[in-house]
């Protein structure tokens, strides 16, 4: 995760995670669901 981190910031990159791990939102900047089939943010 540490390599996605560094390449949003010093490169400018987005990076879009796809995961059912909670864990793994704090490394987010922004987190959207799906809820009945529709992206929510």
């Amino acid at each position: 995760m540490n390599f996605f981190r560094e390449l949003v910031q010093k490169e400018r990159k987005t990076v879009i995670l796809v995961t059912h791990n909670r864990r793994l939102l704090g490394y987010c900047d922004r987190v959207y669901r799906l809820e009945r089939g529709r992206l929510v943010g």
